[in-house]
């Protein structure tokens, strides 16, 4: 018994020592991986972020050039590399680890830079001089670039320094925020604060502050209350006759549409739980969000696009058609453009989000239509479909041929014709000016996994 015993109470010390022993390399491994992480984020946002460093200064540089030069063709090649240049910067401060508001007026600047680069650019200089009105425009854009440029130099002081790392920054970890470590967070918001204060750039580009600011056009009907937009949203939410959800808060919100946003908690006490803005003017949804976890997927996107089309009707959103599919995880988002008279209005916009585990409606985005909806009084095409077909590139294989209406980047529509195609195993979608035969616009579809992508 007493040799049994000591046996059992080696091999349970033995045991024990192995699993410690295993459990200490694991926690080993792991912090060598997660050290490996950080270090690969930190080298990752580290070059973008000196990239884009560099960029803006060139930038700032190109600026000072194009308002001394005085040769027409020498600005035009300055206008094209700024416009290189900002959308070097634009990329590169996509892909660092900072909240949208951070840097949102930021990448807004970097947008503007680089499209009133490009429409500068795209000028004949032999014809088209510079106006006096966008040589101040330059001045501002220079003024600003180089405030961005010397703030985000003492950023990178720090980080040459070592004081600031990226990967933790991406991690969020607490011990940088009690080290008062966080600057390159509070160093982008700074710059951010500061360049909102700058006067906005009026201009014709799909960036300009009054293209931003436009009002809605389709926002028909009287000013409703918080109590009439409740029972808006609540009707949106409900499947069949039966309330899936009960209202608990109401909240006013501004934006490009003032409307009420209602919450929503299960009607059943369990669940998911639901966002809903509703438009002050008019009671329209402006969107609608349904917070839940989807399943696997037993809903085909032909089904998807059934349910998104029912429930449209159902709400009284009539005459929209299905432009295109994208599948998000287990989700699907569909997109419509409203049809007029057999004319399909591209800016018209209304997506549909479809859970593809049971069909249910999470999601419903109709921004785009509300700021643009309205009757139009469509021209008759100047040239006929076979007469614009001759302007598309004879070996595209065209399958698909309609009017439809798409937006200019300076406010204004035209009516196209929409052609889809096939060349050299790619699919192309060209656009033909109804009115004058000029080729407006050219897409590539790329088919992913997840559904068509247009570029």
């Amino acid at each position: 018994m007493r040799g049994i015993s000591r046996r059992t109470w080696l091999l349970t010390v033995l045991t024990a020592g192995l699993l410690l022993a295993g459990t200490g390399y694991w926690g080993y491994t792991q912090h060598q991986h997660k050290q490996r992480l950080l270090t690969y984020l930190n080298n990752r946002n580290q070059k973008a972020f000196f990239e884009m460093v560099s960029q803006v200064e060139n930038m700032e540089v190109l600026l000072a050039k194009s308002i001394a030069s005085g040769s027409p063709h020498q600005r035009s090649l300055l206008f094209s590399n700024l416009w290189m240049q900002a959308n070097g910067a634009q990329n590169n401060l996509g892909t660092l680890p900072l909240a949208h508001f951070q840097v949102a007026r930021t990448a807004k600047f970097l947008n503007q830079v680089g499209d009133f680069a490009y429409a500068l650019a795209k000028k004949d200089p032999d014809k088209q001089q510079i106006t006096a009105s966008e040589e101040r425009k330059l001045a501002q854009l220079h003024r600003e670039a180089g405030y961005l440029a010397v703030e985000l130099q003492r950023i990178r002081a720090k980080a040459v320094e070592g004081l600031l790392t990226w990967g933790e920054v991406e991690n969020q970890a607490p011990k940088l925020k009690k080290a008062g470590l966080t600057g390159i967070s509070a160093g982008f918001e700074k710059i951010d604060g500061q360049m909102q204060k700058f006067p906005t750039l009026i201009y014709d580009g799909p960036f300009s502050d009054h293209i931003e600011q436009k009002a809605p056009k389709g926002l028909t009907g009287a000013v409703v209350s918080a109590t009439e937009a409740k029972n808006i949203a609540a009707q949106y939410l409900a499947k069949g006759n039966k309330p899936l959800f009960r209202p608990v808060r109401v909240r006013s919100v501004t934006g490009k549409i003032p409307a009420y946003r209602v919450y929503f908690d299960p009607a059943a006490g369990t669940g998911p739980n639901a966002v809903v803005d509703v438009s002050k003017k008019g009671g329209h949804v402006v969107m609608l969000m349904v917070n839940r976890d989807t399943g696997g997927k037993t809903f085909s996107l032909r089904q998807a696009e059934n349910k998104a089309d029912g429930y449209l009707k159902s709400r009284g959103l009539i005459d929209m058609v299905p432009t295109y599919s994208l599948v998000q995880g287990n989700n699907a988002v569909i997109s419509y453009a409203y049809r007029q008279k057999g004319v399909l209005i591209y800016p018209d916009l209304i997506k549909v989000k479809v859970a593809l585990d049971n069909g249910d409606i999470l999601g419903l985005d109709t921004l785009g239509f509300l700021m643009s909806h309205h009757k139009r009084n469509l021209p008759q095409p100047k040239i006929s479909q076979a007469e614009a077909r001759r302007a598309v590139n004879p070996n595209l294989k065209i399958r698909e041929a309609r009017l439809a209406v798409i937006p200019t980047d300076t406010l204004g529509e035209k009516l196209v014709y929409e052609f889809k195609g096939k060349l050299n195993g790619d699919t192309f979608i060209v656009y033909i000016n109804a009115m004058d035969g000029t080729e407006e616009k050219v897409l590539k579809v790329i088919e992913t996994k997840d559904g068509p992508m247009t570029m």
